[in-house]
């Protein structure tokens, strides 16, 4: 039987930036009004501490993971949290919002955080990261860093299948199409924030 061992190490890159919606939540939703979150029983029972930790399910995300293999010794937590202090915030908070979509509509249908509003977000972390440790490095750690987005989930299951309105006016592809832009404008948005910064 081999013994496993982990060398302790700076992370791959300097930080892991997270957009998206209930997979990637890890707790903004717990500082809205807001019926989507998981901050209650069953959920967080095989996390760490055994105790709800807002994420929706009963341990590690994969974003979760995902940090953990890039080599980063703390998981991006979420930006709206009091636990992100300017060092977390340094390698990367998390914006995602459980039960926002590629379309903002989806996201105010219950109180979430749109995307449009994670990347203002995103906007005001830079902005404080560059005030701490000026341009020159906030601009180092961002650009050499990871962005994910996980999202567009709600817009089927929370929105389109549950409306009998868009049912009608949209079919399944045309309501992908819809949010496919949704998408594109999100990524030139991310772009056109990300290098005029």
């Amino acid at each position: 039987m081999g013994v496993l061992s982990m060398a302790v190490a700076e992370p791959l890159v300097p930080s892991l930036t997270i957009f998206g919606g209930s997979v990637a939540d890890v707790g903004n939703n717990n500082n809205l009004i807001t019926l989507i979150r998981a901050n209650f029983p069953p959920s967080g029972r095989d996390f760490a501490e055994h105790r709800p930790t807002a994420r929706f399910c009963n341990g590690k995300l994969a974003i979760d993971i995902t940090a953990q293999y890039m080599g980063f010794d703390t998981y991006p937590p979420p930006y709206l949290s009091q636990e992100a202090s300017l060092g977390d915030v340094l390698t990367g908070p998390n914006f995602a919002s459980a039960a926002s979509g590629m379309l903002d509509g989806t996201a105010h249908l219950y109180g979430a955080i749109s995307l449009t509003r994670q990347l203002e977000n995103y906007k005001e972390s830079r902005a404080r990261v560059e005030s701490q440790v000026g341009f020159e490095k906030s601009t180092d750690i961002f650009s050499k860093g990871i962005h994910l987005l996980s999202t567009g989930t709600s817009d089927f299951v929370q929105n389109y299948y549950v409306d009998p309105m868009l049912n009608t006016l949209y079919t399944p592809d045309q309501w992908s199409d819809k949010f496919m832009k949704s998408y594109a404008d999100f990524i030139q948005m991310w772009f056109q924030d990300f290098f005029a910064a």
